[in-house]
């Protein structure tokens, strides 16, 4: 099971005890916020960066939805796997971000570039640079 296999299982139990631990009550927004918080723990290891990209997914497709009830969708939560497949460095799983999503990775990675691995640096500018966005 790949880091992005897992963590797609993980949104799913999220979603799950969203409505168990709630008496069958969904609320997207706070499950998404959850999901958010998943992701910026799953990736310690690049956490600003993590958080920023949480926070940017959260603000910029799910809240801004503006019904909440049923986040997150699956484009959305297909596009945080993305997301982590980013952070993961893996070579495919990106068709779901746009444009602006890879110029905004752009910027995040830029901004958190003094505090990275170098190799883990690298990698994610390659695919920035890959995907058209430097």
């Amino acid at each position: 099971m790949t880091t992005t296999d897992k963590f797609f299982a993980d949104i799913q139990r999220v979603i799950k005890h969203e409505r168990a631990d709630n008496g069958g009550r969904y609320d997207g927004a706070r499950a998404c916020s959850r999901i958010a918080d998943l992701f910026a723990s799953n990736n310690r290891d690049v956490a600003d960066l993590a958080r920023s990209i949480a926070d940017y997914w959260l603000n910029t497709y799910v809240l801004a939805a503006g019904d909440t009830a049923s986040e997150p969708s699956e484009a959305n939560s297909v596009r945080l796997i993305a997301f982590q497949a980013f952070l993961d460095g893996e070579a495919t799983g990106y068709d779901a971000l746009s444009e602006d999503d890879w110029e905004t990775l752009r910027d995040f990675v830029d901004d958190e570039a003094d505090t990275m691995d170098l190799d883990r640096l690298q990698t994610m500018m390659s695919l920035v640079l890959e995907h058209g966005a430097l």
